[in-house]
């Protein structure tokens, strides 16, 4: 019985171009989704522009 079990590693094909794509893609995808977050919740320090009136 214990001589029926096979304890090989399964075979897995490399992945194709698309795949590597599709990968890479959404990597990329969730990074920029983490910078537009950062960039709503931190806020940034505005320079006082005393040459800029408003004039009504």
């Amino acid at each position: 019985m214990a001589s029926d079990l096979d304890f090989s590693p399964p075979e897995v094909s490399e992945p194709t171009f698309l795949e590597n794509l599709l990968r890479y893609g959404l990597f990329l995808g969730a990074i920029f989704q983490l910078i537009c977050v950062l960039a709503i919740i931190i806020p940034v320090p505005r320079s006082h522009d005393s040459n800029f009136h408003i004039h009504t």
